[in-house]
C-alpha cells in the first residue's frame, strides 16, 4: 500500500523477530498511531491477563507512527508508545517528536511490538530492512545521552535516531521515561519502566527507504493548503514559532491556572514569572530554532546554551546545552517549586532527560515535598534520614531538587525509594513513616496521575483530569476553547457558545468528550496536536484527510476521521474497564475537588460544585452510562466494535 508500512513483532524472550502485513481494514478503522497501537493493546491482552503487573514480561510495549509522520506535509511527527502503564497500572501511553518514529517509517516499518524479556540488556537494530538485537550490557548502568553516544559512536553513524532509557528506566522507577533522540521524550505513564522491566536498552533505527505516495499532486496541494492557512495567522504562529508552549506562563498567570508553590496559588507573583516566562528565555538564552521533529513548518522548539552569567544559578552550568524549556518544563521545576532561576529550571530538565525522567510526575514530587518541609510534615531529622545527608526543602532550593531527581534515577537512598512508584505512592508512604497526613498536598486525578495545573476554575480542564484514558492529562482532551473564549468554535461544535465561556459550566463535559475524540484522529494521522488545535475551525480534519487520501491512494473523509478517533477513545476506555475502572475512578485529589480556588477570576470555585453535572454531560456525550461510566453496547455496535462489547459483557463491564 502506498504510503503505509509493515508491522515488525519482536518476542525478546525467544528472540524472534517477524514482519507481518497491516490489513486495509485495519487502517480504515484505526489509521495508524495510537489507533493502531490501541487495537494491538487490545488484542494482545485478550491473550494475557489484563491484570499482570505492568513491570513484569508479560507487559507490551507497541511503538507507532501514523501516515502523514516522517512526510514533509507540515504539522511535524509524532509517535505513540503505547503499554500498560506501571505509574499508574492503567491503559498507558505517551508521545514524542524527534526521529525515531520517522527513521522506523522510512526503513519500512509504522508499528513496533515488543513482548517478553531479554535474557540480558539488548538494543534492538532496525536498519532498512534489516532487524536485529544486540547486546547492551556495556550500556546498562549508563544515562541516556552518554548511551545515545556511545551507539552513535558504535554504528559509526551520527545520524540513527534512539529512542532509550537512562538509569530511571533500569531501576524501574513507575514513571520513567523513555528519551527519544537526546531532546524529546515521551515521558507520560512509564515507557521507559517497561523497557527496563524487558531488559531493553534501546530502540536505534536508520532508514533511507523513503514513503511512496500514491498521488504526488495532489498531497503537494494538501501540503500548499496547509501553508495558506497557517499564512492567516501570522502574529499566532510568528509567536509560536519564537516561543513555542513556553508563551502559556504569562497566559496562564493572566487566567490563573499555574499551579505555584505546589498549587497553593494560582499565579506567580509578578517578580517569578519575569524570572521563568518566555522574556526571560528570549533575553538570555534563546538559541537557532529548530523542528522537534520531521515535517514540522513551525519549529516552536529551539536549541539553547547556557553560558553562566545569565542567573544566580546558571555559573553552575555553564557550557550546558539542549532544547528550549517547554511549558510544562517551567510548569513542574519552576512555577510548582518556586525556583525562579530559567537556567536552573534548564538544567534540572536535562538531569530529567539524562536519567529518563516523567518531569511532570518528578516536578510535582518536589513541589510536594516542599510543601509537606513548609507545613512541618517533614522534619530536619526525617529528611537527613531519607536523603543521607543534611539539606532543606525550602521553596526555590533548586540544588535540592537536582539531589532528589538523581536520588529517585539511581534508587539510592530512602528519599529515591519513595518517590519510586509515582507522587500519590510517595506521599502513602510519608503517611505511613511519620503519621502525618500528606496526601491532601498532591495534586491528581484519574490513577493517581499528577499534573502541573490549577484546573479549579476551569469545569472542561478539570473534567480532563478526571476522565483522560492514560489518568490526568491535558493533551487526550486539549481544545484551547474554555480558556481562550473562542465561542465561535463552541457554537460550530454545539450550536451554542457555552463551552466558550471561561469559568462557565455548561458543555464543558461535551467538550472534552468532542476533544478526545478529534485529538485521537490527529495522533493516528501521526502530526502533532499544537498546530490543529491552535484554531479548529482553521486547521480542521478535512487537511489530514486530504493528506492521508492523497499519500494513500484510499479515501478518507472528514467524518471519517472524526469516527477514527472516537472508535480510538472507546477502545481505549475498554482497557481500562476490564481493569475495573467505573465511574467513581473518574476523580480529582482533595485539593482540585474541596479547597475554592485561592485567587483570580474564578477565586472561589472548586471542582466539587460542578463535577457532577459535567461528567453527565461528558458521559451522555461519549454515549455511555451515567450512573456506571461503563459503554453501552449500542455505541460500540455503532463504531463496529462487537467483539470488544462481547469482551466487555463477559467481564460484567458493559451496560447492554
Amino acid at each position: 500500500m502506498f504510503g503505509f508500512g509493515d508491522l515488525l513483532r519482536v518476542d525478546l524472550s525467544t528472540e524472534t523477530i517477524r514482519r507481518e502485513e497491516i490489513s486495509l481494514e485495519m487502517r480504515r478503522r484505526y489509521l495508524g498511531g495510537g489507533g493502531i497501537n490501541g487495537r494491538l493493546l487490545w488484542e494482545h491482552f485478550l491473550n494475557v491477563d489484563p491484570n499482570v503487573d505492568p513491570r513484569g514480561p508479560d507487559n507490551v510495549l507497541i511503538v507507532g507512527l501514523g501516515p502523514l509522520g516522517g512526510t514533509p506535509f507540515g504539522f511535524g511527527s509524532k509517535t505513540k508508545f503505547t503499554f500498560k502503564s506501571p505509574a499508574y497500572g492503567l491503559f498507558g501511553d505517551s508521545v514524542s517528536g524527534a526521529g525515531f518514529g520517522p527513521a522506523m517509517r522510512w526503513a519500512g516499518f509504522d508499528h513496533l511490538v515488543i513482548t517478553g524479556k531479554a535474557t540480558h540488556p539488548v538494543y534492538l537494530w532496525i536498519d532498512d530492512g534489516r532487524v536485529e538485537l544486540r547486546d547492551a550490557r556495556h550500556l546498562w548502568g549508563k544515562n541516556a545521552l552518554e548511551t545515545e553516544h556511545v551507539i552513535k559512536r558504535e554504528l559509526h553513524d551520527e545520524e540513527v535516531h534512539t529512542a532509550l532509557i537512562g538509569r530511571a528506566g533500569e531501576n524501574l522507577v513507575g514513571y520513567a521515561s523513555i528519551t527519544v533522540g537526546g531532546h524529546r521524550a515521551a515521558g507520560r505513564t512509564g515507557g521507559g519502566c517497561v523497557m527496563g522491566s524487558k531488559n531493553l536498552k534501546a530502540l536505534v533505527a536508520r532508514g533511507r527507504k523513503g514513503l511512496p505516495v500514491a498521488d504526488a499532486a495532489a498531497f503537494l496541494a494538501a501540503m500548499d493548503e496547509v501553508q495558506r492557512r497557517i499564512d492567516k495567522l501570522p502574529v499566532v504562529i510568528d509567536n509560536w514559532r519564537r516561543l513555542g508552549t513556553l508563551r502559556s506562563v504569562d497566559f496562564y498567570d493572566l487566567i490563573h491556572c499555574n499551579a505555584y508553590k505546589n498549587g497553593q496559588l494560582s499565579a506567580m507573583p509578578t517578580e517569578a514569572n519575569a524570572k521563568l516566562n518566555g522574556a526571560a528565555y528570549v533575553k538570555d538564552l534563546i538559541g537557532h530554532a529548530v523542528s522537534c521533529s520531521p515535517g514540522c513548518s513551525t519549529a516552536c522548539s529551539a536549541w539553547q546554551r547556557i553560558r553562566g552569567f545569565e542567573s544566580a544559578a546558571a555559573k553552575h552550568f555553564a557550557g550546558e546545552q539542549g532544547p528550549k524549556p517547554e511549558y510544562l518544563t517551567v510548569a513542574s521545576l519552576g512555577v510548582g517549586t518556586d525556583v525562579r532561576d530559567l537556567p536552573a529550571v534548564i538544567h534540572l530538565n536535562r538531569l530529567c532527560f539524562d536519567y529518563g525522567l516523567d518531569l511532570v510526575e518528578m516536578g510535582n514530587g518536589i513541589s510536594f515535598l516542599m510543601e509537606c518541609w513548609e507545613k512541618g510534615i517533614i522534619s530536619p531529622a526525617d529528611l537527613e534520614s531519607w536523603l543521607g545527608e543534611p539539606a532543606n526543602l525550602d521553596w526555590g532550593n533548586w540544588e535540592v531538587a537536582a539531589k532528589v531527581i538523581e536520588a529517585v534515577g539511581n534508587q539510592s537512598n530512602e528519599l529515591g525509594r519513595m518517590l519510586k512508584d509515582n507522587v500519590v505512592g510517595a506521599a502513602r508512604r510519608l503517611e505511613d513513616r511519620t503519621g502525618r497526613a500528606a496526601l491532601k498536598y498532591v495534586n491528581y486525578g484519574k490513577g493517581g496521575a499528577t499534573f502541573s495545573e490549577d484546573p479549579r476554575a476551569f469545569p472542561g480542564w478539570a473534567c480532563n483530569m478526571a476522565v483522560a484514558s492514560r489518568g490526568a492529562d491535558h493533551l487526550k482532551g486539549f481544545a484551547p476553547v474554555e480558556k481562550t473564549g473562542r465561542k465561535d468554535i463552541s457554537t460550530a461544535w454545539f450550536g451554542h457558545p457555552d463551552a466558550g465561556e471561561l469559568h462557565g459550566v455548561a458543555l464543558k463535559g461535551a467538550l472534552s468528550a468532542r476533544a478526545e475524540n478529534v485529538n485521537c484522529a490527529t495522533n493516528a494521522a501521526g502530526v502533532c496536536t499544537f498546530i490543529p488545535t491552535r484554531d479548529s475551525l482553521l486547521f480542521g480534519h478535512d487537511l489530514l484527510a486530504a493528506g492521508v487520501s492523497a499519500l494513500s491512494g484510499i479515501s478518507f473523509s472528514e467524518d471519517d476521521l472524526y469516527e477514527i478517533g472516537e472508535r480510538i477513545c472507546n477502545l481505549e476506555k475498554a482497557f481500562n474497564s476490564r481493569l475495573g475502572l467505573r465511574r467513581s475512578d473518574d476523580a480529582l485529589c482533595d485539593r482540585w475537588m474541596n479547597v475554592p480556588a485561592p485567587d483570580g477570576p474564578g477565586k472561589g470555585m472548586k471542582a466539587a460544585d460542578y463535577q457532577e453535572q459535567v461528567l453527565d454531560e461528558y458521559y451522555e456525550h461519549k454515549g455511555w452510562d451515567k450512573a456506571t461510566g461503563l459503554q453501552r453496547r449500542a455505541k460500540l455496535v455503532e463504531l463496529g466494535l462487537d467483539d470488544v462489547a462481547d469482551v466487555l459483557a463477559a467481564e460484567n463491564a458493559l451496560v447492554d
